[in-house]
């Protein structure tokens, strides 16, 4: 099942890779983190394989997902995959500058259903996810632009 959404951000590509990247942005933008850590160095020349933890709520519980970014092309792309037992996704962030303040963030999230449950809920849950997903990267866009225009207060 995949989903896409492309949106222009008042904010430069450095500004919107820093939220998709770091953790300290990534707990602020997306729905339910509640913790967002890397599990294994960082090699600073390829982050590519570093895995993560990312702790959402859902409902009344924290639910643990790791994942491992398998995209990291600074400040224009950036990919990761999580994979459960009944699902997996692969998402990638392609953002596209327009000029120092302004860019294009071309999102896509590709999530394969795994078991018979899982394809069953999935079909009932693709038009909730079609509203979701914009939902997710208006957020991206509304942190950074805020963070865009803090940076902005300062020169």
């Amino acid at each position: 099942m995949l989903l896409r959404c492309k949106t222009k951000v008042n904010a430069s590509a450095e500004t919107v890779f820093a939220c998709v990247d770091l953790p300290e942005h990534i707990v602020k933008w997306v729905g339910g983190a509640v913790d967002h850590v890397y599990l294994t160095e960082r090699d600073p020349a390829n982050p590519v394989g570093q895995r993560f933890l990312q702790k959402l709520k859902m409902g009344n519980s924290v639910r643990d997902f790791e994942g491992k970014i398998i995209a990291w092309e600074k400040p224009t792309h950036f990919g990761l995959f999580i994979p459960t037992p009944a699902y997996s996704s692969e998402a990638h962030f392609r953002i596209t500058p327009e000029g120092p303040s302004s860019s294009t963030v071309d999102y896509s999230i590709d999530v394969t259903l795994h078991t018979l449950a899982a394809r069953v809920i999935g079909a009932v849950l693709r038009i909730p996810l079609s509203f979701f997903v914009p939902n997710q990267i208006g957020k991206l866009k509304s942190y950074a632009e805020s963070l865009q225009a803090k940076r902005g207060e300062g020169r």
